[in-house]
């Protein structure tokens, strides 16, 4: 039967309204996926937005008992800035080896040193890189126990956190660019015939994904991953978990929403942040600490993150501590078992 020109019109009518509101669900499904997406990456990247990150490090040293004015007053830092490749102002501080000088009052030297005997004269650096939601400060103690034994330490302000001029936290994707600068300056200036870089937690994650650039393989003879967070989606889901009304929206989609919004505005994804797939990367000379009463980290997924490593020269230190307390808790064997692995 011949439709009549009504009938037609009315089809069309018909067509052009149900696709249009197809389009509008489909660009409210696209903009609520955005939405979440952002509430997401802008809760992990902005983290630490009026945290008093200077705070915390004060605080968790004295839960620990440990004595910072001690430090303070033993081992006199320099301190001064660097610039990342990507511009960034990173806020370091300069230990010198008590060896080599004075303990109080040296001065940073602004160009590599060539005297005669330039072999005898270098001294190992180790490079500390702290934990989320403190500073600098924070890794004193591990400072104190190099320093102890004639290292070289230079300490720094991670991404969000302390003085660093960028106030967002990737956990250690854009993080490793400060690790390459601090190397660049041991190598540089400082003259190091040995460059360790020997993170916690995050900072651990921090060393780990830097552990897997060519820079690393080029330039650092071993990294110490104490505690490593093992990735970024990992750490949000466990706070996604424990926020109220979570189990109304699909895990897997949240994420799916932050991944995508990282991606199309930050230029990073969960998976480069990934810190145990990316060790398959890694072939550089590797410590990682586990600690067995770990509830962060935990000692499973540092098994992973061992057993994923690509290179023969690494080994798993265990110590029998809650999360990057094996410093605190029994300091002498910590650095024991961390100088035996570096210097063999």
């Amino acid at each position: 039967m011949k439709q009549t020109k009504k009938q037609r019109n009315w089809k069309k009518i018909l067509l052009i309204t149900l696709s249009t509101i197809v389009a509008l669900i489909a660009a409210a499904g696209i903009g609520l996926s955005l939405f979440i997406g952002q509430q997401v990456a802008h809760g992990l990247l902005y983290m630490n937005a009026g945290n008093d990150t200077k705070g915390n490090s004060i605080r968790q040293l004295e839960a620990w008992g440990y004595d910072l004015e001690s430090f303070q007053t033993t081992y006199i830092g320099e301190d001064f800035t660097l610039e990342a490749s990507d511009g960034v102002t990173v806020p370091v501080t300069y230990y010198p080896a008590v060896t080599e000088s004075s303990q109080r009052g040296t001065e940073l030297p602004e160009q590599p040193e060539q005297p005669d005997n330039a072999e005898e004269s270098k001294k190992p650096v180790v490079i500390l890189v702290h934990g989320a939601g403190g500073d600098r400060v924070s890794v004193a103690p591990l400072a104190e126990l190099y320093l102890e034994q004639g290292y070289q330490v230079l300490t720094y302000d991670q991404r969000g956190h302390g003085d660093n001029s960028d106030d967002k936290v990737s956990f250690g994707y854009f993080e490793a660019r400060d690790v390459a600068c601090l190397v660049d300056y041991a190598a540089e200036v400082l003259g190091a015939d040995q460059i360790i870089v020997h993170g916690q937690s995050m900072g651990g994650a921090t060393t780990a994904l830097y552990a897997a650039t060519e820079h690393a393989r080029e330039h650092v003879d071993s990294v110490i991953l104490d505690a490593p967070v093992d990735s970024m989606e990992h750490m949000f889901r466990g706070v996604w978990a424990e926020m109220e009304g979570s189990e109304d929206i699909p895990t897997d989609y949240v994420v799916a929403c932050g991944d995508l919004y990282l991606r199309l505005f930050y230029g990073f994804s969960f998976d480069d942040a990934n810190t145990i797939a990316r060790m398959k990367d890694n072939q550089v000379k590797t410590l990682v600490i586990l600690c067995e009463k770990d509830n962060i980290c935990l000692p499973e997924s540092m098994e992973q993150l061992y057993n994923n490593i690509d290179t023969d020269n690494k080994a798993l230190m265990r110590v029998e501590s809650e999360h990057i307390e094996g410093a605190i808790d029994d300091p002498e064997g910590y650095i024991h078992g961390v100088l035996d692995f570096i210097q063999n």
